[in-house]
């Protein structure tokens, strides 16, 4: 896909959250937006945790399920030995002893991080209904994004969400089901004159007798668009 920000503008979506989560921010959990109860490079991330484990236990054991698709995910659990300002979670490896099988987001990988945010954003009551996230794949491996894509669509249609997702990588596009009408691929470019326009990608007709290309091949090949012209 080409640029979010032209999509935004061109379908005349103002005003409207795109979020771009930030290893820094996810990481450290110092940082809090101005925008509750997430904010879009991840500040809040903690704090709003925190709020589900005393609220809404259900709402986080949910985004527990969904991390374990990471294989070597447990759990994870708020302290309650915090001292005051400490802001960190204890996450357990179950690939580890008892003894050193917790450790906190500082020495995580990017990838939990990522699907952590991802997961309270969309299982969350209590952010918004409508939103997008720019670069999906970021710090996640072609297989886990294919997997991740499937899964966001049906947490999406469980809590009524409604996401525009924009991503480089091709392996993303293997999550989705295209004869699904609740599951759409825009291609977003700029044409001969500069403006930007969106093209909707049907799903491929079968062809009996002939195995049909997966989405990552055809838009590695060229067959959907969006991928320069110019070299």
């Amino acid at each position: 896909t080409s640029s979010l920000g032209q999509f935004i503008a061109h379908n005349n979506l103002f005003p409207f959250l795109i979020y771009a989560p930030e290893n820094y921010f996810l990481r450290r959990f110092e940082e809090e937006g101005q925008i509750r109860p997430l904010g879009i490079r991840g500040e809040g991330l903690f704090k709003h945790l925190v709020d589900l484990f005393r609220t809404q236990p259900n709402v986080l054991h949910e985004i527990k399920t969904n991390l374990k698709l990471i294989d070597w995910f447990d759990d994870f659990e708020i302290p309650q030995d915090l001292f005051f300002g400490e802001k960190r979670i204890n996450i357990r490896d179950r690939f580890l002893p008892n003894d050193l099988a917790y450790f906190d987001q500082r020495s995580a990988n990017e990838g939990f991080l990522y699907l952590l945010f991802y997961f309270t954003l969309f299982i969350s009551p209590k952010t918004p209904r409508f939103f997008a996230i720019d670069n999906i794949d970021n710090a996640l491996n072609p297989k886990l994004c294919a997997k991740l894509i499937s899964t966001l669509t049906n947490l999406a249609r469980t809590h009524k969400k409604q996401v525009i997702l924009t991503t480089h990588n091709p392996a993303v596009l293997d999550g989705l089901d295209l004869t699904n009408d609740n599951q759409r691929l825009f291609v977003v470019y700029r044409n001969a004159d500069g403006h930007t326009t969106t093209k909707r990608v049907m799903p491929p007709k079968s062809i009996e007798g002939v195995t049909p290309v997966r989405l990552s091949e055809a838009f590695i090949r060229g067959y959907l668009g969006g991928l320069p012209k110019n070299f």
